[in-house]
């Protein structure tokens, strides 16, 4: 795994390398250009990582090949994106790919749609031509991983219920909300939650404006809603009863003073701010304005919980089954292992009683079925003799045969 996330790269560099599905495409073609064949691309607000499946001996050279085509399509230097990166393999790759399923990396751990996300990913590399059957198997585990930890805890609720939240509190200060114009500041995931839960509830006139115009149309598009460009901001805030905001951006994006004037051309109308983003977008003295109400993830995690333990809880409820999960996935590779030689073991077999069947002219099922079991045991015979007298020979062929063990 090489990547980028919210936690080693700010907003500005994982905004270099969000793209649609066409961009992700041509970044699996990239994959295949420096010798990849099966990979994939986790693209989204929170994190730009490339999985893939590659021999222990190439692990290196990959990762700088991948670290080089991710500073190719964020148009940077590789020294400069170097730093940023965060690689992982082996175990540690795997654990981290089946929590970001889960949903326990995310910027607001148990948000929903990273589980989808993760999915839309793997279709996405098997279209390209880049999936196969360990990195479909790894998927395979991941994915039912994430299901369960969905269904056995109450980690995919908390972000629910704090989308939800948003809701009551709208209705709570507007009352209707089919009178109401929201505007929605980014494309985080907790803050589509929200507008998804919004949408759901009546408040259906909705501006959506990103601090990179071309991936805000394409968020409007994708929404259907209305789009404005990022330099519209200050007339847009105005023009909102409920402002989301979801950049994530590494800086405050709306002050005090935007604020100021936006209530002024209001003629005082409230606004109810709701600062979705991690770290914050809205500057928290905000809160302190005669008719702007702000709401922040902590405000809204305490009225949708009772305190932060519950979560703590969930939390490590969901890594205990992502290890469980992690070690069913190994015993299934062991298992997948001894398939070949399995196989092999079973054509052997075959070929020796076709041969028995082949001589036998006649004779009854005792005197083929005892030749058989002569023929079968002959090798066993000689190389356990060979090698009498070791103790661990002597529990691999109790064990293979379920032989009663040697009292004496």
């Amino acid at each position: 795994m090489v990547g980028v996330n919210h936690k080693t790269a700010p907003e500005l560099l994982r905004e270099r390398l969000q793209g649609d599905d066409a961009d992700v495409f041509r970044l699996l073609m990239r994959c295949r250009d420096i010798g990849l064949d099966q990979a994939m691309a986790i693209v989204t607000c929170d994190r730009c990582d490339i999985w893939s499946c590659v021999e222990p001996q190439q692990a290196e050279a990959m990762s700088r090949g991948i670290g080089a085509l991710l500073a190719e399509a964020a148009d940077l230097d590789i020294a400069e994106i170097m730093p940023r990166l965060q690689i992982a393999q082996g175990e540690t790759a795997l654990r981290y790919a089946f929590a970001v399923a889960a949903s326990l990396e995310s910027a607001v751990v148990g948000e929903p749609q990273v589980l989808g996300q993760v999915k839309a990913a793997h279709q996405l590399a098997a279209k390209a031509t880049m999936s196969g059957p360990v990195l479909d198997h790894v998927l395979d585990a991941i994915l039912h991983a994430a299901k369960r930890v969905r269904r056995e805890t109450s980690i995919a609720a908390q972000s629910v219920s704090m989308a939800a939240c948003v809701v009551s509190v709208v209705r709570q200060m507007h009352g209707d909300l089919n009178s109401l114009s929201g505007l929605l500041i980014g494309d985080g995931d907790m803050g589509e939650l929200m507008l998804d839960h919004l949408r759901s509830a009546g408040l259906q006139r909705w501006t959506i404006l990103h601090s990179n115009d071309r991936h805000g149309r394409a968020a409007a598009e994708r929404q259907k809603l209305h789009w404005r460009p990022y330099a519209e901001l200050a007339p847009a805030v105005a023009a909102a009863d409920l402002v989301i905001a979801a950049q994530d951006s590494p800086r405050v994006l709306i002050e005090p003073a935007l604020i100021k004037s936006a209530l002024k051309a209001r003629r005082r109308r409230p606004i109810l701010l709701v600062d979705a983003a991690v770290p914050g977008d809205i500057d928290p003295a905000v809160g302190d304005l005669y008719d702007a109400f702000l709401y922040t993830l902590d405000d809204l995690e305490r009225l949708a919980m009772e305190g932060r333990r519950h979560r703590g809880d969930a939390t490590s409820e969901a890594w205990a089954i992502i290890d469980e999960a992690l070690e069913g996935y190994h015993r299934q590779r062991l298992a997948l292992a001894a398939t070949p030689l399995i196989t092999d073991l079973r054509t052997a077999f075959e070929a020796q009683r076709q041969e028995i069947l082949a001589a036998a002219h006649g004779a009854d099922a005792e005197e083929v079925t005892r030749r058989l079991i002569n023929r079968l045991l002959h090798q066993p015979s000689v190389t356990l003799k060979q090698s009498a007298g070791d103790s661990g020979t002597e529990q691999v062929v109790r064990r293979l045969f379920d032989l009663p063990k040697n009292e004496e």
